[in-house]
């Protein structure tokens, strides 16, 4: 199976991956030192039940149906890769915006770059809530 078809048949998982997942946020967090609204994470959590639930799983875990063969990554540990901040530091919104836009293809990440900008935003807040160290620690510089 080509590459491509894997991409298309993990977006399919990806509609039915996260239906019950965590409930709707009522109140805004507090995420890498800026208050996030509700109705933004909310919208996060939808794209992401959409997109990136199958492989990075309901609870961010990088355990979903589609994510045999894969390793994406736990977004509960708060590790990142492909980051422009240092050692240990939390990388920047414009990193993970970075990612979720080009992909890593070669670790079986698919690009989203038709996504509008507001929808990449709040994707990369969402992504935030499943660890705590956004909680306690601000955004790399």
């Amino acid at each position: 199976m080509s590459l491509n078809i894997k991409f298309i048949a993990l977006a399919a998982v990806a509609t039915l991956a996260c239906e019950a997942g965590p409930p709707p946020f009522t109140e805004a967090q507090v995420l890498g030192g800026v208050s996030i609204p509700a109705d933004t994470l909310n919208h996060g959590q939808k794209l992401f039940n959409r997109y990136c639930g199958s492989c990075h799983g309901a609870d961010g875990g990088g355990h979903g149906p589609a994510a045999r063969g894969l390793q994406p990554r736990d977004f509960r540990a708060a590790n990142f890769l492909y980051k422009s901040t240092p050692g240990d530091a939390l990388p920047t919104d414009t990193d993970l915006a970075a990612t979720i836009k080009q992909g890593r293809v070669d670790k079986g990440m698919p690009a989203w770059g038709g996504l509008r900008d507001e929808d990449v935003a709040a994707l990369v807040s969402y992504i935030k809530t499943f660890s705590p160290r956004w909680r306690s620690a601000p955004t790399g510089p």
